[in-house]
């Protein structure tokens, strides 16, 4: 190990996580976990990642994706403190030191329903911290609704694109609904 490097322990809570969600759809879960073994209770297991200050909190992700198999994007890391770190943070930025400890999270998954202006109902899968450009996204994916002439509403709300699905109060079975912008926006 260099002087650039460090090491960081991962405290890794997923297989309880995983355990609380058994009702989800497996291909909702990582394949390393068999969560039909339910004598392991909510054990974590710590375990080291060899990493520079300057790498990013996505960079250390895609560690854990290619030593635990735990896809990149199912992934939530917290600080010591329960704070959530950013994909576009470095660790330097995030203030992780040598011997520090991240906590690994299996990011929750939500399902909601978006109800378009003819009344389809769409389900969609997503996280507490997608935002409503993500939900846009998966609605121009799936109806093919251009994603700057949607209008996402929630509780009678109009939200903007760059807020939280959880500051926005949507949560589990949550509905929201889907309108075209009239204007030439």
């Amino acid at each position: 190990m260099d002087d650039e490097t460090m090491r960081i322990i991962i405290q890794d809570y997923t297989y309880g996580d995983v355990i609380n969600w058994k009702s989800l759809p497996k291909s909702f879960l990582p394949s390393t976990i068999d969560v039909a073994k339910e004598d392991r209770g909510s054990e974590s297991k710590p375990f080291l990642l060899i990493v520079e200050p300057d790498d990013s909190i996505a960079a250390v992700k895609a560690y854990i994706q290619e030593e635990k198999g735990i896809p990149f994007k199912k992934q939530k890391l917290l600080n010591q403190d329960g704070g959530v770190l950013r994909d576009a943070q470095t660790l330097v930025s995030a203030g992780i030191k040598k011997g520090s400890t991240l906590i690994l999270r299996y990011a929750p998954i939500t399902q909601i329903t978006v109800v378009t202006q003819s009344g389809r109902r769409l389900k969609l899968m997503v996280e507490s911290d997608d935002t409503i450009a993500d939900v846009k996204a998966a609605i121009r994916e799936r109806e093919g609704i251009q994603f700057h002439k949607q209008a996402i509403l929630y509780d009678g709300q109009l939200f903007e694109d760059h807020k939280r699905l959880v500051d926005c109060g949507i949560e589990n079975n949550s509905v929201v609904h889907v309108y075209l912008k009239l204007c030439g926006c």
